[in-house]
């Protein structure tokens, strides 16, 4: 027997994908509601299985609506699917020829419901690992629909079948950095690409945290709560922020752990990355204090430099008068300190900035 499972990845591009088209559709009195929006379960090759959706006439008059089916070729940028043209583009993991429909055309009243019933056929030879497509309740005719000339609203059921054998799960992380190298506060954006290299839908997820120069954890977030799925053969880019909860001062490093995988069997991946928090109000007068002990010292030594030649170009005796001797010391010793201070500064900025 197959074993079923629901998350939530499909489901958020699911709303991605037709929230824009239902709320115009419902802003003009028309639109479509189907449920569920994700169907996704593992199956074995050569199983079949029958499913049922409820579609429902949001429309204020009598509607005639197409079904028909299509294959899922990839995501987009914001998690989107990205249906294939026609039945003839293969995406490498289709499944659309596996649905039989039990009508391809159905009549709803108004604001009423019909229920869709298809069968899914699994071969006998299907390939292990992950199937995507969809099912497609539309108020235009799929030709009409492809042909551009008169394009309706429409939504889709997403359908993802994972076909039970020798799967691969294999995913890396491509990409981790941030926007910038340099911030003003803690309030840091992160980008991510994780690309999959296996055969099935992997949704990597894991925590991030954030280190500061000394090695103390300060914040974490968690990456991909959503639990969002990188397709097979695919890259997708996630985006992730760190807000922290002090003004924030040095260098920093982020550690990203995800896990994917089924349980019993996790896998994990990381990456790290370091920024710098450097807030203006703080390194503006640090800096202004260290370059005025900088001038400070530097003039003091040539004043010392010029005192002590014009003393041996006069050709005076190695023993001086006391007053003398206490100047030119205390002058050094005031030197020597401003100095020792100025490099304790740059070195203390160095390691905490």
């Amino acid at each position: 027997m197959a074993t079923r499972y629901l998350s939530l990845s499909f489901a958020l591009t699911v709303a991605a994908l037709f929230l824009i088209t239902v709320s115009t559709a419902l802003a003009q009195g028309a639109g479509i509601r189907i449920s569920p929006a994700l169907i996704e379960e593992t199956l074995d090759p050569g199983v079949t299985e029958q499913y049922t959706v409820e579609v429902e006439n949001l429309n204020s008059v009598d509607q005639t609506y197409f079904v028909f089916t299509r294959n899922i070729r990839g995501v987009q940028e914001g998690g989107a699917p990205i249906f294939a043209e026609d039945e003839l583009e293969k995406t490498g993991y289709e499944l659309a020829d596996w649905i039989t429909l039990s009508t391809n055309q159905i009549n709803i009243p108004a604001g009423g419901r019909e229920l869709v019933t298809f069968t899914m056929n699994v071969p006998a030879d299907a390939s292990p690992g992950s199937h995507f497509g969809g099912v497609f309740i539309s108020a235009e005719a799929p030709e009409i629909n492809r042909s551009g000339a008169a394009v309706g609203y429409q939504v889709a059921n997403i359908i993802s079948i994972r076909v039970s054998g020798e799967a691969v799960e294999q995913a890396s992380i491509r990409q981790f950095s941030t926007g910038k190298f340099l911030y003003g506060a803690q309030d840091v954006d992160f980008n991510i690409r994780i690309e999959n290299t296996g055969n099935v839908l992997v949704r990597p997820m894991g925590p991030l945290q954030i280190n500061n120069a000394l090695g103390k954890r300060v914040g974490e977030v968690v990456f991909n709560e959503s639990k969002a799925g990188v397709f097979p053969a695919d890259t997708r880019e996630f985006e992730l922020q760190w807000i922290g909860d002090s003004v924030g001062f040095g260098r920093y490093e982020a550690i990203l752990s995800a896990g994917y995988g089924d349980d019993g069997a996790k896998k994990t991946m990381s990456s790290t990355v370091t920024f710098w928090v450097l807030p203006i109000n703080i390194i503006g007068p640090a800096l202004g204090i260290l370059a005025f002990i900088l001038l400070v010292t530097v003039i003091g030594v040539r004043i010392y430099i010029k005192r002590t030649l014009a003393q041996m170009n006069a050709g005076r005796r190695l023993v001086r008068r006391k007053g003398q001797q206490n100047s030119s010391m205390t002058l050094l010793l005031i030197v020597s300190v401003l100095v020792v201070v100025a490099l304790f500064l740059l070195i203390m900025l160095v390691l905490f900035a």
